[in-house]
C-alpha cells in the first residue's frame, strides 16, 4: 500500500543511511521498524490485572443493606 508520511529530516536521513548500510530499500527499513514497535507494545494476552476489593463485614449477624438511592 502506498501512503504519504511526514518524517522529521534527521530521522529520514538516519533511516536512509541504515538502508544503504544494510543494502535494503528504505521502505523495508521503515516497515521493519514499524513492525518492531507495534509488536513490542502489545500487552500479553494472558496478563490480567488483579483488583482487590475491600471486604465489608458487620459486627452483627444482620445483612448489610444498601439504600435505594445509593445505587
Amino acid at each position: 500500500m502506498k501512503t504519504t508520511l511526514e518524517i522529521p529530516d534527521d530521522l529520514f536521513r538516519e533511516a536512509k543511511a541504515q538502508a544503504a548500510l544494510t543494502g535494503q530499500k528504505l521502505k523495508d527499513v521503515v516497515a521493519e521498524g514499524l513492525r518492531a514497535v507495534l509488536h513490542s507494545k502489545r500487552p500479553p494476552a494472558q496478563k490480567r490485572r488483579h483488583i482487590k476489593f475491600p471486604v465489608l463485614t458487620s459486627r452483627t449477624k444482620a445483612p448489610l443493606a444498601i439504600p435505594d438511592d445509593a445505587a
